[in-house]
């Protein structure tokens, strides 16, 4: 544990009030190291009842209570006249900022984001106890708000009746990159300094509120002399005598700009977090129904088959087990294209780049596919020159050129015809499978490689078969740093594009 910087507050009484043992045993422990006199509360009850026979200098509030909340406990003690001076630190969560702007609204003098750092409690307590004494001080000698403002971390001023500053604090510049003397001699700057697209709102609502005797709270962003966008949490205050007399308004102006970024990451978060879930739940409900279609069939068959064994001719067994057969295939295609695009997005599949002879490549899968192109007299053209060498992962590209000359020849007319092309462009070639089938319609073209539409279309033979190894060539072109496009016409064909990083040696 790293020694305790001591300040100039020993002796000074804290009263630390969390439900949460384990909050208060650290502090309690660390800040009697610092020299704190520390009375702890487990409840805002028994804060309350503490607070009518001791009277601590400094409050350190949970805001998440059971029963009575912080912001209650705060009310209470603002409320009471012997107690309504007391400085109250808040202790929140990092993505509750309508919790802190609420507790400023309450009396909060300041937060303290959990998980606690000490160093950041230890700064802020003994900057608020400063303030605390100079308070006293000020109220003994009627003192200007300046010697408070001094201390404040955040950056904090005095604009006087005529709009013209008494008071600019030192944190200015921090916060915003000007000095105090430049807001004090051109006041216009404090206008100018507003993000341009709030700017007319908040400046129209900072003067609507200059004589109002209502504090004003917003949330707004500024940008700084270098040209950063910075959100801030603003609070000003009117300035009037015991009657009524009107001084002008103070104001302090707290950099969130932190708080707002990671709230924004923790939002877009959960809305992707919801995408991905809701995209799933409609892909897992596109999977089983194409998963249910072959099956029924092969249930079907099998069931006509035991049925009606003895009656079945050579000619229909032969017809059923064919059947059976195609069903077999696309379930099994199925779930293989699913085990590995579940290895795909949990991580688990590695690449092994090698040099590819394409031309050998689309001429391996072009003898496998020749099976299905012969029952419908369809012509496969490997037109790939022999010099046509890549670098890529070989079980990869075998998939995708699997799966998109399957497709074309699923969705060519008997006695069409499918060719397979590559052209070098730049560092990469561009590997073309081209037939003269019915084509995509328009509509479609953009749901091909979603998750959430997947297409499943029978081909010009009834062949049956998911939009899932759509999905399954895009994530292995593009995880190779390649693209891949599609370019079709109703009744003239379809054009499948995906580029590979060449080899030249």
């Amino acid at each position: 544990m790293t020694p305790v910087r001591r300040y100039n507050h020993n002796g000074s009484k804290i009263l630390i009030v969390d439900d949460d043992e384990t909050n208060l045993k650290y502090l309690m422990i660390r800040l009697t190291q610092a020299g704190f006199e520390v009375t702890q509360a487990e409840s805002g009850n028994e804060a309350l009842e503490l607070l009518g026979h001791y009277m601590p200098d400094l409050i350190l509030l949970d805001i998440k209570m059971p029963g009575m909340d912080g912001f209650e406990v705060c009310k209470i003690v603002k409320g009471m006249e012997e107690t309504e001076d007391i400085p109250i630190i808040f202790l929140t969560a990092l993505s509750d900022t309508v919790d802190k702007l609420k507790g400023f609204e309450t009396g909060g003098v300041d937060y303290i984001t959990k998980p606690i750092n000490f160093d950041e409690v230890n700064a802020r307590v003994n900057a608020h106890l400063t303030l605390v004494k100079q308070h006293r001080e000020l109220k003994a000698s009627e003192a200007k708000f300046q010697m408070l403002a001094d201390f404040s971390f955040d950056f904090e001023y005095w604009l006087n009746e005529s709009n013209r500053f008494n008071y600019v604090s030192p944190s200015s510049k921090r916060i915003t990159g000007y000095t105090p003397s430049e807001f004090e001699e051109d006041p216009a700057l404090l206008r100018r300094i507003i993000y341009p697209d709030d700017r007319e709102r908040v400046w129209n609502e900072i003067e609507a509120a200059s004589t109002s005797s209502e504090p004003l709270i917003r949330v707004f962003r500024i940008v700084t002399r270098s040209g950063e966008i910075k959100w801030i949490a603003h609070k000003s205050v009117a300035v009037t005598d015991k009657d009524g007399k009107h001084y002008g308004r103070r104001a302090s102006n707290q950099d969130i700009t932190t708080l707002k970024l990671v709230e924004d990451a923790l939002r877009r978060s959960e809305s992707e977090l919801k995408e991905a879930n809701h995209s799933k739940d409609k892909f897992l409900s596109i999977l089983a129904h194409d998963l249910k279609s072959p099956f029924t069939g092969l249930i079907g068959l099998s069931e006509m088959m035991y049925n009606y064994s003895n009656d079945l001719t050579q000619d229909e067994m032969k017809e059923f087990t064919s059947g059976i057969y195609e069903a077999a295939k696309v379930i099994y295609t199925l779930i293989d294209n699913l085990l590995i695009w579940t290895r795909l997005q949990s991580g688990k599949m590695e690449q092994n780049p090698g040099r590819l002879e394409i031309k050998k490549l689309v001429q391996e899968v072009l003898f496998l596919s020749e099976t299905n192109a012969l029952k419908k007299n369809i012509s496969l053209y490997n037109e790939v020159e022999p010099d046509v060498f890549a670098v890529a992962d070989q079980n990869m590209v075998d998939l995708i050129l699997r799966n998109l000359i399957s497709n074309s020849i699923k969705f060519t007319q008997y006695g069409g015809e499918v060719r397979i092309s590559a052209t070098r462009k730049d560092d990469y070639y561009k590997i073309s499978i081209s037939d003269n089938g019915v084509g995509i319609p328009p509509q479609n073209l953009t749901k091909l490689f979603k998750l959430d539409s997947m297409l499943t279309t029978t081909g010009t033979n009834n062949e049956q078969g998911s939009g899932m190894g759509l999905l399954l060539v895009k994530d292995f072109v593009e995880i190779q740093g390649g693209y891949i496009s599609i370019k079709s016409e109703v009744g003239q064909g379809t054009t499948v594009e995906f580029s590979i990083k060449a080899s030249d040696n």
